[in-house]
């Protein structure tokens, strides 16, 4: 006749993974919520600085229009950071010219283009391309980059009335309906 195992030997080891995976699993969640926190606080601590440059920025298009951003009629202004060599950018156009066209009075894209070399022209080449429908102005010295973090291309920021509300720091699909809502809802809001 066989004895049966002796499970008492097994008890302190399945006691201690019980424990140490309550303690793993405790400490995931705390460090979660705690990046996600901190995330927050950087988020707000950018989206103000956004709002500060926003408010002191006058531009000059390559078409020569001086557009004073504080004084922009339409409620959305949208900064779209981009570059003749950035294949997203490039990507992302198509998708930007319908969304300007769908809000005519409401929104400004204004394209803030980080060519180095020959920005004029290779502007006006990709507006000719991509028949964009909003004005860019020339950022070859990153000035008006660095005052909004930007480091690598695509970047968009939107804005309702000097204020963030949306900020991509990839190539974003401005089409995309749940992108659309938030617009919608956000001019209705106001």
């Amino acid at each position: 006749m066989q004895t049966p195992p002796s499970y008492k030997k097994f008890l302190p080891i399945l006691l201690f993974i019980i424990a140490f995976s309550g303690f793993l699993s405790t400490q995931i969640i705390w460090d979660t919520f705690h990046l996600n926190a901190e995330q927050v606080s950087e988020d707000k601590q950018k989206y103000s600085a956004y709002e500060q440059a926003f408010q002191g920025l006058k531009l000059t298009t390559t078409k020569s229009t001086t557009i004073e951003l504080k004084l922009q009629k339409e409620p959305l202004v949208l900064l779209n950071f981009w570059a003749s060599w950035c294949l997203p950018c490039l990507k992302e156009f198509p998708g930007l010219t319908q969304f300007q066209a769908r809000y005519p009075g409401q929104l400004k894209v204004i394209g803030i283009n980080g060519d180095e070399e020959n920005a004029l022209e290779e502007i006006k080449k990709v507006e000719s391309k991509y028949k964009l429908n909003f004005e860019s102005v020339t950022d070859a010295d990153s000035l008006i980059s660095n005052k909004f973090f930007v480091s690598t291309y695509p970047v968009s920021i939107l804005f309702y009335k000097g204020k963030v509300i949306f900020v991509s720091k990839k190539i974003h699909n401005f089409m995309e309906e749940n992108f659309l809502k938030m617009v919608e809802e956000q001019l209705k809001a106001n």
